[in-house]
This record gives C-alpha cells, sequence and structure tokens, in this order.
C-alpha cells in the first residue's frame, strides 16, 4: 500500500463504534465503501476523515431511518439535506403520535376480547370514474407503510404533469397483507390523461369508513377492514373487487378504508 494512513476494518470499527458487520452491511449497500480493498487478502482499509460519514449513517440508523432513505441525506447538500431530514422529523413525530395513541386506546381497554364501544362509521357513497397509474408489489406489513411511500413517490415521478392532484391516493389489497402473508398489493395514483394510464376505474358505489388517527397501521386498521366488509355482505348487497386505503391530501396519517359493492340479485 501507498504512504497514505489507512485504518483496518478492525481500526476503523473502534474508532466508529460500528460493529464490522454493519460496515460490510453499508459497503453492500453502497452508503459508506471501504477506500482500498487488498486484491491478494481482500482485507478492507478505511481513512480516518471516513468516520465522519459513518458516524451520520450511525446516527441516523439510531433513529430509525431506513438505509434507502439515508443513502439520499448522504447525497443531498444543502437545504435539499435539510428538507430530508425535516420531511422524516414529521413522519417519525407522527408516528410516534399515533403509536401513543394506540397504547391509549389499549389501556381503555381496547382489546380482541373487548370490542371498543364505537364501533366505525361506515356510510356509502358514489364513485365517479378515475383514471391511474399503478404497480403491484409484494410485502409484509412490517415493510408496508415504506413500500407504499416509495411505490407512489416512483409513480408520481412517472405521471410528472399528468398527476390528478384533485384525487387520492390508492392502496389496493389483492391478497392478505399481515406479518406472514405478503398480499400482492397495487399502488394507484391517479392522472388526468387517460390515455396515459394503466388503468380506469369505473364509476360505482362503496362503503367507506374514516380511520381513526391512532389506527392507522396494522393491525387495529383491520377493524375498519372488516367493518366495509361486513357492510358490503349485508342482505341485497355484494362485494365487488378488492378493498382499498384511500390516502387524503398526500397524508400518511389521513386513511380511509372503502369496499365497492353492487347490489345482489
Amino acid at each position: 500500500m501507498s504512504g497514505i494512513a489507512r485504518l483496518s476494518i478492525g481500526e476503523f470499527s473502534r474508532l466508529t463504534w460500528l460493529s464490522q458487520r454493519a460496515l460490510r452491511l453499508y459497503e453492500r449497500r453502497g452508503l459508506l465503501l471501504p477506500d482500498l480493498v487488498d486484491e491478494y487478502t481482500g482485507y478492507r482499509y478505511y481513512r480516518p476523515s471516513q468516520a465522519e460519514r459513518a458516524r451520520t449513517i450511525a446516527l441516523l440508523r439510531r433513529v430509525g431511518m431506513p438505509l434507502e432513505r439515508i443513502d439520499a441525506v448522504l447525497d443531498a447538500t444543502g437545504e435539499h439535506r435539510q428538507a430530508l431530514l425535516e420531511a422524516y422529523r414529521v413522519e417519525t413525530t407522527r408516528a410516534h403520535e399515533r403509536a401513543v395513541a394506540l397504547l391509549d386506546g389499549l389501556a381503555s381497554g381496547l382489546s380482541e376480547e373487548e370490542p371498543p364501544e364505537n364501533p366505525p362509521n361506515v356510510r356509502s357513497r358514489v364513485v365517479q370514474p378515475w383514471a391511474f397509474v399503478s404497480r403491484a408489489l409484494r410485502t409484509t406489513a412490517a415493510d408496508l407503510p415504506s413500500h407504499i411511500e416509495r411505490t407512489a413517490a416512483a409513480l408520481a415521478q412517472r405521471a410528472g404533469a399528468s398527476a390528478d392532484p384533485a384525487q387520492p391516493l390508492v392502496v389496493v389489497y389483492h391478497g392478505e397483507v399481515s406479518w406472514e402473508s405478503d398480499g400482492p398489493i397495487e399502488v394507484r395514483v391517479p392522472v388526468v390523461d387517460r390515455d396515459a394510464a394503466d388503468g380506469t376505474e369505473p364509476e360505482g358505489t362503496e362503503f367507506v369508513t374514516d380511520v381513526p388517527f391512532g389506527e392507522v397501521q396494522f393491525p387495529t386498521i383491520l377493524r375498519s377492514f372488516d367493518a366495509v366488509r361486513d357492510a358490503a355482505a349485508r342482505d341485497h348487497y355484494r362485494a365487488s373487487g378488492s378493498p382499498r386505503e384511500i390516502y387524503l391530501d398526500g397524508d400518511p396519517f389521513r386513511c380511509q378504508v372503502a369496499q365497492r359493492y353492487v347490489e345482489a340479485r
């Protein structure tokens, strides 16, 4: 090696308080590459100046930021980086508020054995036709929020000026999603240009309920799915298509659950 000061992966690990396993993970993800990899031994060496980047990654992981978003933060500078950090701070704060609301509900007796006193308020409405671009994917409940967020962003970028801001983001559940089951689901972003759309929702009727703030998460949101499913299974009605979540104004914490239905013959 040349005379440039470098640290072995063990030395760099002790300097940054990151395990060697974590350093190898960050290398695989392209977040923190060794300055040199010996072609004969495969030993990895880092420059001391890389410690600041390593510590930044460690701090962002400590607050729960996914690796994909850390990559974007590291690549950004100035106001763009500040905007990314602020967006994550807002999301984290809201997620904490939802968790507190859920715990408050549990402390008040919300459990499978003791159903809540106030069942979801299900109502019927007419839905006008709308066009969308979409992508189907498989995901378990653990990764559901991040997958919806990334997929919606990619679809919005693809839609460009054709995106319809007057219509909400819709996530359709074509299969069961739980800790063990992975759907599939379909993310739909509305567009105004039907020629560029992947599909069109026809006019129809649906049962819908507003999901309480503290229940916009798995598994508490299942109460709302059960309510619209039961409404669509009443006499004279028949469920049509797959249930869906409707996110209002692009807010991941303002959600409705809906189920299309037709009159049974």
